[in-house]
């Protein structure tokens, strides 16, 4: 079923709670940055890696030269939502696994373990619980969704939440350490690490 799928990493919001930094040029598991850590983890489950983003592209291309780039439709920051709707206008693949750029503890082999939680073949999106908490913006996604996506964008609602309630959708649970966030959104996050 997802012998065909691109990864999109979502890296188009403004980090307004992190003073504006590029999440995914920050290092915050002090090894590595969080595009090596993601392109690392997602390039080898998938046929193509995307970057959603804004801003400092040609240090994605120097990083990779096979990741696509591209930016929202719309002008303005408008969260997952837009570039989630943005990505199906460059992916041929009928499936996207979408990942924020934010996230901390990257599960193993997690496009496997969305496909194994969609036993209905009428799944549009697949979202991720990481320790009984959803985390919407981790998600697998069929084209499909795409039409649901543009009508509540043009409904200027951006809940991801309130969309993935229009679609068939799943969750795919997850346990990690619950001693640390799924994903960093503020500094102070961090440092409670």
């Amino acid at each position: 079923m997802l012998k065909h799928c691109d990864a999109v990493i979502l890296a188009g919001g403004r980090a307004s709670r992190m003073g504006g930094c590029n999440k995914l040029l920050q290092c915050f598991d002090g090894e590595q940055r969080q595009l090596e850590k993601l392109c690392h983890s997602l390039k080898p489950q998938v046929q193509r890696l995307w970057i959603n983003s804004h801003r400092d592209n040609e240090i994605y291309q120097a990083f990779d030269r096979s990741i696509g780039i591209f930016s929202d439709v719309e002008k303005g920051f408008l969260g997952a939502m837009m570039g989630m709707m943005s990505a199906w206008l460059y992916s041929r693949q009928d499936w996207i696994l979408f990942v924020p750029c934010d996230l901390y503890q990257v599960p193993d082999k997690l496009l496997f373990h969305f496909a194994q939680q969609m036993t209905d073949e009428k799944t549009q999106v697949c979202y991720a619980e990481i320790n009984d908490v959803a985390l919407y913006p981790l998600c697998l996604m069929h084209r499909s969704a795409s039409t649901i996506l543009a009508q509540e964008i043009s409904a200027q609602q951006r809940s991801l939440y309130r969309c993935f309630k229009k679609l068939n959708s799943c969750a795919a649970k997850f346990q990690l350490n619950p001693q640390c966030p799924h994903s960093i959104n503020s500094w102070s996050e961090l440092a409670a690490i």
